[in-house]
């Protein structure tokens, strides 16, 4: 029995980084036999019903969800994966890979890193919120920049 059964790869919409994330977590599950969950977390687009910005799920959502989608599933194709193992969710970032890891129960999670620095470095703590709170083991891939 391998050490992983099942991956869970959390994956943006962008095709460079998609591709190559994605690329890399099927050649794990591959590699150990296990099984693969692609997800994608779509942050919501709140409003009031005065325009506010802030406290319901706007209609701009649910289109980013159908985007991201769309974009994920050629990707998906072109690596041979069955598109039902895709799923676009949409929640905080961090606790929506970690709700999705314990659903499908997940033994390891797989997700992007890009080497922030300055002011960026503040504002993203999806990787450490993810490998704080893991149920799991993560492995967090160093994506190289786009040119």
């Amino acid at each position: 029995m391998s050490i992983y059964q099942h991956i869970l790869v959390a994956v943006e919409a962008d095709e460079n980084e998609g591709r190559a994330l994605l690329s890399h977590a099927n050649q794990l599950a591959r590699q150990f036999g296990a099984s693969l969950t692609v997800l994608s977390v779509v942050e919501p687009v709140l409003t009031d019903f005065n325009g506010d910005i802030g406290v319901v799920p706007t209609q701009f959502t649910s289109e980013l969800v159908e985007l991201a989608g769309k974009r994920l599933r050629p990707l998906c194709a072109a690596e041979g994966l069955d598109p039902g193992r895709l799923r676009v969710e949409v929640g905080p970032i961090t606790a929506t890979i970690l709700e999705v890891a314990q659903h499908v129960d997940a033994d390891l999670i797989v997700l992007g890193h890009h080497p922030l620095r300055g002011f960026a470095a503040l504002f993203s703590h999806t990787d450490k919120g993810v490998v704080g709170h893991a149920p799991c083991d993560v492995l967090a891939v160093r994506l190289k920049p786009a040119k």
